[in-house]
């Protein structure tokens, strides 16, 4: 971890135990922690009230800006005193010269919590909960404050005051106070500061922020609430930076039916252009009303949906358990599947909503020119990721702005099987009619080679990131031409290598560590390469334990082979907050050392009624030979009810169990492009030939971009 103030590695600092005195209150335990700080829960000694306490990090204590922006938040809230923005009721310092403030203590769940179970989510919910979201906006945009954070994470969601849809607005660390007594200088234009996800335009590129980036984020989020999908996606911050820079999102009302008025106020909230955007929060509240205008409910109708649905909290399994008062360390993805909601639009359809999502398979997209198996040529669109083809003749040319920047047209949505017979011969089908899947793998690694030698940094970290879902030996070149590639992208391909654990590739790795590149970036090839067997990396390996950043990828690198070197780093690890990734990869690191305790923790994780920690914690203890844990990943599969068999069926598919199959065709047909692409790392990774035809039409026709790059990985496995 780096210091926020100058870069500087920052302390590790043990968390205060249970009983701790902190002025009038005491410590009870730990509700999660950040880069920042720390969140406790507390009891005042006399009042006996429980709170919540938000720590500053001591080692941070001494930079007056951070401990002036930790205070922003504990002000702003002041400042504003609405009903749906988190409570502040004290503030101290302790003898170590730490900071904190007391707030009130919430019990609920984050909305990225509900999101995932409500996706999309119905008109009602959406407008009930956007609305006081909307509100507590507009009471800090009243007083001058900016939230510039606003993400699902920081909105709680309770049962309070005969409302089960409770919204407490948290988070405001890095809030811009623009009134009387803020502090100027630590929201400068040309900082970038925020979530990259719901980060407005303006934001990624370091411009000057007001109220309207608040309004993007409103967008954004209700975005997501509404289609059960992000309207940008991407595993690095520099991906999606280029997509919410230069990428049109395709409008909500053409994903999901719903009223036209919320399609509309939606992507008023995400024009790029400021001037174009919806002018406030206000205006976005009003908006909401004209939804429910052309719904036909009325407000006391708008309520009986809400108390009859006062259950929705309880009743699907959670992504993620949300600590109080704490929001989520990591977003959720978005999915656009659920067992409620509206039903997927046909051809743009915008009128009313129905209770079940359909189930249809996702809309077919021609790919923008033909491929040509010689002369290819790739070329990105504006920096954003993902592929844009050209022909041998001319390219195709971006838009000169956003606002000229043409939407895509409604498309049908198709059902699973072959394309229909009008759709246009694109080339990974046509490869396959006229040569097979031999054919169609060379067109697939022609494109995926052309991508990694001339594509865009996010288009190329995209063809990386399916490379390795698939885990097929026949990954192995390109992935060895990633190594020559950018700086940036040498971290993915060099962890996709060591899992492919390919003895051809040690030299590719050597090559690669003599390269001008950052500290983290060796430790990860210095890591691949011990993963590979090479004994010399160990002594760098063990050196780099020191490394606050490496320390966990060092340890976890070094317990692949039995190796307890750094086994202090992962007990530490496994210490924090249960579920979470890096605790998962501890006691996975710690189980393939023998320790008895991480496989109890691991073995107890199986009960967890979420499945983003029950699978994992099945596939490790499966990898270590646990035959129990196996078969709960088979019963997982089998079960119609479970939530996500997908998961189940990518993890016995690395265990090398064919049973994964019979799960594929619903994956590929599935409307959420995450299980699609699960679906099709399966086939990859097991070599199912027999579905050649269904991976070569996504690959050529899929809407989704990551999608594509993973129907051709998917076909250079069989």
């Amino acid at each position: 971890m780096q210091c926020p103030a100058d870069g500087s590695a920052a302390l590790s600092v043990e968390t205060l135990p249970p009983g701790t005195p902190l002025g009038a209150y005491r410590i009870e335990r730990v509700l999660g922690d950040g880069g920042m700080g720390f969140v406790y829960e507390a009891v005042h000694e006399v009042l006996q009230r429980r709170t919540a306490i938000k720590m500053l990090r001591p080692e941070l204590a001494s930079h007056p800006q951070i401990v002036t922006r930790f205070l922003n938040e504990a002000k702003a809230v002041n400042l504003i005193n609405h009903d749906n923005i988190v409570n502040v009721y004290d503030y101290g310092d302790n003898a170590d010269e730490s900071v904190y403030f007391v707030m009130e203590y919430l019990e609920g769940a984050t909305l990225d919590v509900l999101l995932y179970k409500r996706r999309p989510m119905q008109v009602p919910l959406l407008v009930h909960l956007f609305r006081q979201i909307g509100k507590a906006l507009a009471a800090a945009h009243a007083k001058q404050i900016v939230h510039r954070d606003l993400k699902p994470a920081n909105v709680f969601v309770i049962a309070r005051e005969g409302n089960p849809y409770f919204v407490k607005l948290l988070d405001f660390g890095i809030a811009q106070l623009r009134g009387a007594g803020s502090v100027q200088g630590l929201t400068i234009a040309g900082s970038v500061m925020g979530t990259p996800q719901y980060m407005s335009p303006e934001q990624v590129s370091g411009g000057a922020v007001d109220a309207r980036s608040d309004v993007w984020a409103f967008g954004v989020m209700m975005y997501r609430a509404a289609t059960g999908e992000a309207p940008f996606k991407g595993e690095e911050f520099a991906e999606l930076a280029g997509k919410i820079l230069y990428q049109v999102p395709r409008p909500a009302g053409e994903l999901v039916i719903m009223p036209r008025a919320l399609s509309q106020l939606i992507m008023s909230c995400l024009e790029r252009s400021v001037d174009a955007r919806c002018p406030s929060i206000q205006a976005a509240l009003a908006g909401l009303d004209q939804v429910l205008q052309e719904a036909g409910l009325t407000e006391d109708a708008l309520m009986a949906e809400i108390y009859a649905d006062a259950g929705a909290i309880s009743e699907a399994p959670l992504p993620a358990r949300a600590n109080p008062t704490h929001g989520s360390l990591a977003e959720s993805r978005p999915e656009n599947q659920g067992a409620r909601g509206w039903k997927r639009a046909k051809n743009g359809g915008q009128a009313g909503h129905a209770n079940q999502a359909s189930q249809a398979a996702p809309a077919p997209r021609a790919r923008a020119g033909l491929l040509a198996v010689v002369g290819l040529a790739v070329v990105g669109v504006g920096g954003v990721g993902g592929y844009t083809l050209m022909s041998r003749g001319k390219a195709t040319t971006p838009a000169a702005s956003s606002e000229t920047t043409a939407a895509p047209a409604p498309a049908a949505v198709a059902g699973p099987g072959p394309a229909p017979a009008a759709q246009a011969a694109t080339p990974l089908q046509t490869a396959l009619a006229t040569g097979g899947v031999a054919a169609a793998r060379s067109v697939a690694e022609a494109h995926l080679r052309a991508v990694l030698t001339t594509g865009t940094l996010q288009a190329r970290g995209l063809a990386i990131d399916a490379l390795a879902l698939v885990r097929a030996p026949g990954t192995a070149p390109l992935l060895h031409l990633a190594l020559q590639g950018p700086i940036e992208v040498l971290s993915k391909a060099a962890r996709a290598l060591a899992e492919l654990r390919l003895p051809d590739s040690a030299p590719k790795l050597r090559a690669a560590l003599g390269r001008d590149a950052g500290r983290h970036t060796k430790v990860e090839l210095t890591a691949a390469l011990w993963r590979l067997g090479d004994e010399q990396a160990r002594a760098s390996l063990v050196a780099a334990l020191a490394e606050p950043a490496s320390q966990l990828t060092v340890a976890l690198a070094l317990a692949d082979h039995d190796d307890d070197a750094g086994k202090a780093v992962l007990t530490a690890a496994l210490g924090g907050p249960a579920g979470t990734a890096r605790w998962r990869d501890a006691a996975a690191g710690l189980l393939r050392l023998g320790d008895a305790e991480a496989r109890r923790l691991l073995q107890a994780e199986l009960a967890n009624a979420d499945p983003a920690r029950s699978v994992p914690a099945a596939a490790a203890l499966a990898r270590a030979g646990d035959a129990a844990a196996k078969q709960v990943l088979l019963r997982n599969l089998a079960d119609a009810d479970f939530a996500a068999p997908g998961d189940a069926a990518l993890e016995l598919a690395r265990l090398g169990d064919r049973t994964a199959l019979t799960w594929v065709k619903k994956g590929l047909a599935s409307a959420a492009p995450t299980e699609r692409q699960r679906a099709l790392a399966i086939c990859g990774a097991l070599a199912a030939a027999d579905h050649a035809q269904e991976i070569a039409r996504l690959g050529d026709h899929d809407d989704d971009a990551q999608v594509r790059a993973t129907a051709e990985a998917a076909l250079l496995g069989l």
